[in-house]
């Protein structure tokens, strides 16, 4: 493995440092609340910030939050303040959400790909997140990543523009919706902005899916580079191959319109699946993720042109050492002297050998894993984007 420290300071690595909150004070944050924490509503609280020489409560709601990981033993939890706070460096905010990050042992893979995503384009949205230490009722629950929530408000959105909305995961590019279930069975296309009962856009969101699946392809041409953020789109397609995250092509992911004269945009969402691992947790280093399961990227991978920007940007990215091997690897050991210190009191916690661990590696061997996988991955999408042909390998 690679050495676990670098000297800090890279400048390739600034942003990385500013964007999880590694300027910003350690800071401890206690939940003073009367009852558990529950799944299905929003219960009153206290939150309270802990720094060296401060102590600071904001009123608020808390509610646990999760899909399948909901049933994990460490919780996540989904913050609703009184007011815009500023929390561990991040920007002002009344909605947080707490990710106990429990599956993913190097605490990165979240963090790791909304930073990419950031860096790669000044446009792209994505959480910002911090890493914090958490309390409930003065007992101890673990390591966190504090996240922005994508909402109206971090995903930019003009809420005085009549054509402006955010989805979060609509099914647009699943190519057979007999099976789909949306999360609320009054809200297929899983609006939430603005509110559905307010002004319904599902007519709107309809049209794309039908521009996606159904169109000639002289009319998908002409329309998709109007309906889409095809830059934006670009940089989601890398990400996903890099990180490997098949669940990212048809759902972990926000679709959102910041006003009239803006396309439509994709910011990512749940990839702790990823970077070596699979769905179930087991290790997954070399398989390939089939992006053809999107509607949008095999309809897009059919066309020279997407194909060849596709290229470029990977070459474009590696040269500007974005996603260059180094840059990569320099990038994951940044983080480790802020995490170093406080993944050992968390597995004390919430043992490594623990439920859904799919092995007992520790986070030196998980971070020595994310590594193999890297240097693996870059290697494989070197060889898919040779340039050697005006189509993709199939």
């Amino acid at each position: 493995m690679r050495a676990i420290f670098i000297i800090a300071g890279l400048a390739v690595l600034l942003s990385a440092c500013a964007n999880t909150g590694k300027d910003a004070e350690h800071a401890i944050f206690n939940i003073d609340l009367v009852q558990e924490v529950p799944a299905d509503h929003k219960v009153p609280m206290v939150f309270q910030v802990l720094t060296s020489d401060t102590f600071q409560a904001y009123p608020g709601r808390i509610e646990r939050r999760g899909g399948y990981s909901i049933s994990f033993p460490k919780h996540s939890f989904e913050l609703d303040l009184e007011r815009d706070i500023s929390l561990a460096g991040l920007p002002a905010d009344d909605d947080w959400i707490l990710n106990a990050n429990y599956i993913d042992k190097t605490f990165l893979r979240h963090v790791l790909s909304y930073d990419l995503f950031r860096d790669m384009s000044t446009h792209h949205e994505a959480p910002q997140c911090s890493y914090v230490e958490l309390r409930l009722n003065g007992r101890y629950q673990g390591l966190y990543v504090l996240m922005e929530k994508l909402d109206r408000s971090s995903l930019g959105i003009n809420s005085r523009d009549p054509e402006a909305c955010v989805f979060k995961e609509p099914p647009i590019f699943i190519p057979d919706l007999s099976n789909f279930r949306p999360q609320y069975g009054d809200n297929y296309y899983q609006q939430t902005y603005p509110d559905k009962a307010v002004d319904d856009r599902t007519g709107f969101i309809y049209d794309i899916r039908m521009l996606v699946a159904d169109t000639p392809d002289s009319i998908f041409m002409d329309r998709v580079g109007e309906a889409f953020d095809l830059e934006n789109i670009i940089d989601w397609h890398l990400l996903l191959l890099l990180s490997n995250n098949s669940d990212g092509l048809k759902k972990n992911f926000y679709l959102y319109k910041q006003g009239a004269d803006t396309p439509l945009r994709v910011a990512p969402w749940d990839y702790d699946h990823s970077f070596g691992r699979d769905g179930d947790n087991e290790k997954n280093l070399d398989r390939w993720i089939d992006c053809r399961r999107s509607l949008l990227f095999d309809r897009l991978l059919d066309q020279p042109l997407y194909w060849q920007a596709l290229q470029n940007r990977w070459w474009g990215l590696n040269e500007e050492g974005i996603l260059s091997l180094d840059g990569l690897l320099q990038r994951v050991d940044s983080y480790l002297p802020i995490l170093t210190p406080l993944v050992g009191p968390n597995f004390i916690r919430w043992p490594l050998d623990g439920p859904v661990y799919y092995d007992g590696n520790d986070f030196i061997t998980e971070i020595a894993l994310m590594e193999e996988y890297l240097v693996l991955r870059h290697q494989m999408l070197t060889t898919y984007f040779a340039p050697n042909g005006s189509s993709p390998p199939q």
